[in-house]
């Protein structure tokens, strides 16, 4: 009889930090012309959180259609989130969509609530735990997307660009 164990990532990061990376890195794949697929799913695999790609990209996918705009995210090396990051982690918190957001294509708020719904599951399943209460004062402290690794200056993203450079 087979039994589902949780796939727990072997990584230190907090699913806030894991998360805003892997927006970050899926934006520049869009923006760069680069399978967003592989290029996040090689990203998240750096901390054993590979199988939370297809679920972050359908996502952000869903949440640009939705909203009708481009979901602008921030600089890989950034500290502080965009207005777009934060309205992210409000939905994956709460799972419930703002009142007073002026959505351009209210008929996708069904397919955003499963992606939203999706994600968390993942997240709770490859990392163990949920995204917690999301603190946005907690993004002002330059350790908030420093892994280890990054604080140190020996890590490196899969992402190319930019963000190789910043932590080169």
């Amino acid at each position: 009889m087979f039994h589902a164990s949780p796939m727990i990532a072997a990584a230190p990061w907090a699913p806030e930090s894991l998360v805003v990376d892997a927006v970050r890195c899926w934006r520049e794949a869009i923006d760069r012309q680069r399978p967003v697929l592989p290029t996040l799913f090689a990203r998240l695999e750096t901390h054993h959180a590979g199988f939370l790609a297809p679920a972050i990209a359908a996502l952000l996918a869903v949440h640009e259609a939705w909203l009708g705009q481009r979901f602008r995210a921030g600089e890989p090396a950034r500290a502080d989130l965009t207005e777009d990051e934060r309205r992210l982690f409000t939905l994956l918190e709460t799972n419930a969509l703002p009142a007073r957001e002026k959505a351009a294509n209210p008929g996708l708020a069904g397919p955003l609530h499963v992606a939203l719904r999706s994600t968390r599951i993942l997240i709770r399943r490859v990392l163990g735990r949920d995204i917690g209460h999301f603190s946005p004062s907690a993004c002002h402290a330059p350790i908030f997307l420093a892994s280890p690794e990054r604080a140190k200056g020996n890590a490196r993203t899969s992402c190319g660009g930019a963000a190789d450079q910043a932590f080169a």
